[in-house]
């Protein structure tokens, strides 16, 4: 069977749209889906390790409940084939990305169609991921906002206008705080602090997305929730670190200017240790 994919030297992916595989470049999205009009969907990316999507269980339902808490019910997402996809086409290490959006019709009018995209991307391991910038600002969460706890794919205000704003101050990831003052989570990360041998991570009720890596953690007792943590806090702590399906445990260089250790944070190798020793022996925990 021929490959259909990206033919640059560098850079491999496959695409999948309601469960054909397509050309990545193809123009396939229907001018009036609501996905690209009005950013009306969710989406999921697991890491791929050793060809397996890791922690595919845990990603499928918290896809489940997003899909059901914005009407979209009627998606059928591949599942079997999206398992198997790395391997089929020798892809060892990657990213596997699902979005689902609300497909062809006005705003207003009932789903019944939704539009089910797969990608899949290799992905270079080889070198580390960077220890990250981080800067905390007045753009803050609202934890009552509709959409709380889901990964959404309206992403010009939550994502890419506050990384802008992060990067202007020479950051590469942006902390959101609550309303309250406390902090909630990264734009794509989830947010872990160390203060005197304490490792916590803000609960729910912060509004942050109930991420997977962050969910292992807590479960393996490594990290404990906590109600309020602010960025006075952040600043002065031991370390703090970043959790992401993909990027697994990222170590943090500086908050707000404070240096942290990065990668020689000694809770940051044993939750990177713990990640990686997952990752290799249980691919579906």
């Amino acid at each position: 069977m021929a490959t259909v994919g990206d033919p640059s030297p560098r850079v491999r992916s496959w695409v999948l749209v309601d469960g054909g595989l397509v050309d990545p470049g193809d123009p396939l999205v229907a001018a009036n889906d609501r996905g690209l009009l009005s950013g009306d969907g969710v989406y999921t990316t697991m890491g791929v390790f050793g060809g397996v999507p890791f922690a595919i269980s845990r990603h499928r339902r918290r896809l489940r409940e997003s899909l059901a808490h914005l009407g979209l019910d009627a998606a059928e997402v591949p599942w079997d084939r999206l398992a198997g996809l790395p391997r089929e086409f020798g892809v060892a290490d990657g990213r596997l990305r699902i979005t689902v959006t609300a497909g062809p019709g006005a705003p207003a009018d009932p789903v019944t169609r939704p539009t089910v995209f797969a990608t899949l991307t290799e992905v270079d391991r080889s070198t580390p991921t960077p220890a990250m910038a981080v800067v905390t600002g007045g753009h803050p969460r609202d934890p009552e906002r509709f959409d709380a706890g889901h990964k959404t794919i309206a992403g010009a205000g939550n994502t890419r206008a506050v990384l802008a704003w992060a990067r202007r101050r020479g950051a590469t990831e942006y902390l959101y705080p609550t309303p309250d003052g406390g902090l909630s989570e990264g734009t794509t990360t989830n947010l872990v602090v160390v203060t005197n041998g304490e490792v916590a991570t803000p609960d729910l009720r912060t509004g942050c997305l109930p991420g997977i890596t962050r969910r292992l953690l807590l479960e393996a007792g490594l990290v404990v929730e906590t109600d309020h943590l602010d960025p006075d806090h952040a600043c002065e702590a031991d370390e703090v670190i970043l959790t992401s399906s993909v990027r697994g445990v990222i170590p943090v260089a500086s908050v707000d200017g404070h240096p942290m250790p990065g990668r020689d944070g000694p809770v940051w190798r044993r939750l990177h240790a713990f990640l990686a020793d997952l990752q290799a022996t249980n691919p579906d925990p």
